[in-house]
This record gives structure tokens, sequence and C-alpha cells, in this order.
């Protein structure tokens, strides 16, 4: 038999080969993808066969890799690191949404078992999932509750089990990224993004965000915040979170709110030339409006030192 040898940069080809039979070439050195060369198990190898699509597959192809559970971080993490100051694409970093907590399956591949490193450094980011609140067993009555010693003992336990080799994980301090984030200095923009969110998903196909709308969220937005004035940034942040979920607890407005917040922390540090409204945000990339640097260095500065988003500078 013939044995048969084919170089590509094409994750969609890449994708296609099953994972055993892949040699990754790193720094002239070859690093064999066969079952006990790698950190995964025999297992990993059959779920990574049915699940390896070509938008995950590009882990292959990067000089670093984030790997997310969700569209939330998928949409954020790149707007974060542009204004630290590391756009993604200019250092070849690829995040991978795997779309749930199956990190290890995927983080596995670039680690080896024989201790070597591959050189392509990968964090995991995750969420501790520490929910803030008590459930009464019988009324089903959520009483809050920050629980702030679990959670860093749950984040702790998080960046254990994803760390080995160049893989390191990196747990939210407090129960999510969202919460993390409405937590955080970001809170105030976030609270927004949640009413923006909120119109948008309750809109007609063709109504968009309008400045009347985007009005409207401010001063509902306005409005709470001076209801709760009197609570810790923790039930604050709680109560802003609560706003996005149904009653299981779930949300189907995370991705949109991350693209409203993603605008919106653009269109802070944009220099926005006349006439040009809010309504506008989500086309900010069109325009090309140039960067403000005070403002961007001001925001970056504040994400940089804040406790509940400095899992998320780590990473990148």
């Amino acid at each position: 038999s013939s044995d048969l040898i084919i170089s590509t940069h094409s994750p969609i080809l890449a994708s296609k080969i099953n994972l055993k039979n892949l040699i990754l070439m790193k720094n002239g050195a070859g690093y064999d993808l066969a079952e006990g060369r790698t950190g995964l198990q025999k297992g990993d190898y059959l779920f990574l066969q049915r699940f390896l699509d070509s938008t995950k597959a590009n882990l292959f192809f990067a000089k670093g890799i984030i790997m997310v559970e969700g569209d939330a971080e998928n949409i954020l993490i790149p707007v974060i690191a542009d204004i630290l100051g590391y756009p993604l694409e200019k250092y070849g970093i690829s995040i991978v949404n795997v779309g749930s907590t199956a990190f290890l399956r995927y983080s596995g591949i670039m680690a080896r078992k024989d201790g070597a490193d591959i050189g392509i450094p990968v964090s995991v980011i995750t969420d501790c999932d520490v929910r803030p609140y008590d459930v009464e067993p019988t009324t089903k009555e959520k009483t809050f509750n920050e629980k702030e010693a679990e959670s860093l003992q749950a984040k702790e336990k998080g960046d254990r089990k994803y760390t080995n080799g160049s893989v390191h994980g990196f747990t939210s301090p407090r129960w999510t990224l969202e919460y993390c984030i409405a937590m955080s200095c970001l809170s105030d923009d976030f609270h927004k993004a949640v009413h923006y969110g909120k119109k948008i998903l309750n809109a007609q196909e063709h109504i968009s965000l309008t400045d009347a709308k985007i009005d409207e969220a401010n001063r509902d937005a306005e409005a709470e915040a001076q209801a709760w004035n009197g609570f810790s940034a923790a039930e604050m942040a709680y109560h802003i979170y609560d706003l996005m979920l149904n009653g299981d607890g779930k949300s189907s407005l995370k991705a949109i709110v991350a693209q409203c917040l993603a605008s919106l922390l653009r269109w802070k540090v944009s220099i926005i030339p006349d006439g040009q409204t809010q309504e506008k945000m989500f086309d900010l990339d069109l325009y090309g409006f140039k960067t403000d640097e005070d403002k961007k260095a001001a925001l970056k500065s504040e994400i940089e030192n804040d406790p509940f988003l400095s899992y998320i500078v780590n990473a990148i």
C-alpha cells in the first residue's frame, strides 16, 4: 500500500480527515495526533470525529487558541482584546467555540502524552456556574445569596481542571460571564445592552434598533438602576442579569445582548462624525470610524484593573 501525504492550510479539509491521521507541523517539528500521543482518551477521538467541523478545525492553524463555551464569549472577547491592544487576527489567535463544556475533548489535542510543548498556547474560558441565590424547595422562591467563597473555590477547581501543559484554564470568579460583566466596570453598558437586546428580540422582523428605542431602553435601565440604588454590586448584577433569563434560568438573549454590548463598546471608543446617531452602532465597521485613543486607553485601564474581568484579560 502506498502512503499519501497532503499538506494543507484548509480547515475544511483538516476537519474531514480522521484526527488520528493528522500530523501538526510547528517550528520545523511534526506532532503526530494519533491515539496515545496526545492528551485525548479513546472516546474523545470518536467525539471529535462527530463534532470537529471546519470552524473548530481552525485550531490546527492558529498561533494561539482561546476556547469558549458559548456565543457571548465568541462575540465579546475579540472586542475586549481590541480594546486591550491585542487584536486577535493580528496575532493569529483563533477563538474556538465548543458550544458546551466539552473543553477537555478539544484542548487535549494540544497536550502531548510525553509532556512536550507544541508551542501553541491555549486559554480555556469557562463559567464557575455557582448560582448566587437559594431556591425555597416548596414555593421555588429565589433568594439572593452571593456565595463568594463557594464561587472562588469553584473557580480554583475549574482553573486546575483545564490546565495541562500549554493549556490554561480561566474560570469566571462568579456565576457566568454575563454576571461578571454586570458586576464590573462595564455594568452600566451591559444593563443598557440587555434592554437593547430585549427591544431587538421583541421587534418585528423589519424594525431594527432605532434611536427612539435606544432612548427608551436607556431610560428603562436608568429607572431600574435608581430603584436598585441600595443594593450591593453583586445583588444589582443579579437583577440586571435576571432581566435576560426565562423562568427556567435559560436565556434566548445571550448572543443578541453580547452583540449589543460589543457594538456599544466600539461606539464608545470611536470618534463619531457629526450627524451619525447611535442606531448606526451596528454598522460601525462599515464606516471605519477612527479610534479615540484617549477614550480607548481609559477603558483599557478600567478593564485591566477590574477584578471581575481579570480572568478574561489574563486569558487573552
